[in-house]
């Protein structure tokens, strides 16, 4: 036995490695045993039930030591996955073509800012939603299968109450 663990990115580092100097390994699952099951109704296994076994000849083992050596001083490899820093933060991006079905009126009134509040909680709730200004009016438009959930949403927070 060469190498026993459940690090994936080891794993596959160490059996690239291996193959690429030509050393002959036996890779297989952990808890692969092939053991027979006991009478014991309640078996307890000791084994890890996730991870991987690399074993190699005994003549080699020397060579494939320096190869497991070398890749466990070697810092880990970066797994991040990275941000998305064209969207802002906290705003749900809508298609423009699901906005031209926004033709459902769900809120009016005179406070610009209140209909700018209620658009992106309705974008929060994914319901995709439009606001425009016509003179001192504002309109809050949604698409007509979402009608009744905005008018909810709305109302929640027009009145400051939760569902009834």
């Amino acid at each position: 036995m060469l190498w026993a663990g459940e690090d994936p990115a080891l794993h596959s580092s160490l059996i690239e490695e291996l193959q690429s100097a030509g050393i002959p390994f036996i890779d297989r699952p952990t808890g692969d045993d092939q053991v027979p099951p006991s009478a014991d109704i309640l078996p307890i296994d000791w084994k890890t039930q996730f991870g991987f076994e690399v074993a190699v000849p005994s003549s080699n083992r020397a060579a494939a030591e320096k190869i497991l050596e070398r890749l466990l001083d070697q810092e880990p490899a970066d797994m991040e996955i990275a941000a998305n820093d064209s969207a802002q933060p906290g705003v749900v991006d809508v298609k423009p073509a699901h906005l031209s079905a926004t033709t459902c009126a769900v809120w009016s009134g005179a406070d610009e800012t209140r209909a700018r509040f209620l658009v992106e909680a309705l974008k929060e709730n994914e319901i995709p939603a439009r606001a425009e200004t016509r003179g001192s009016e504002a309109t809050v438009y949604v698409p007509p299968e979402e009608e009744m959930l905005a008018r909810e949403i709305i109302r929640e927070i027009v009145e400051g109450a939760p569902p009834a």
